[in-house]
């Protein structure tokens, strides 16, 4: 395999097939799911348990921990993440605005100190 990833014209060919690969298995899988689900059986594979995502409100986390004086409100605030999709309805309630209106007004109030960092790079084809 490695000489077939050596060879450019062999790679950009099959740079070409990705997409319809990524779509055939995202399409399998998701049949499979679903038959398994529907209690049919499919030799080789079962439904395995995803385990628990654990989550915490921000609310009680900020008060949690600022009683207990070890961090202050910086470092608290230094290590939470903010997403601006998670305020848009608050914004919009708040400001009787439609969510759209209130999303051009929250990045319109926080263009100053909005931070941009570059994603990773991605392939693309060439046109």
């Amino acid at each position: 395999m490695e000489k077939w990833l050596e060879d450019n014209d062999k790679l950009a060919e099959a740079m070409e097939m990705v997409p319809l690969m990524e779509a055939f298995t995202k399409a399998v899988k998701a049949a499979v799911k679903q038959k398994l689900s529907d209690g049919v059986t499919v030799p080789g594979f079962k439904l395995r348990g995803s385990g628990n995502m654990t989550s915490y409100e921000a609310k009680e986390v900020a008060e949690q921990l600022m009683d207990s004086n070890l961090i202050n409100w910086d470092d608290l605030m230094e290590a939470m993440k903010f997403q601006l999709e998670n305020l848009v309805p608050v914004w919009a309630d708040k400001t009787e605005q439609s969510k759209h209106e209130a999303r051009i007004d929250l990045k319109s109030r926080l263009s100053k100190i909005a931070k941009l960092k570059p994603k990773a790079p991605s392939v693309a084809k060439i046109k």
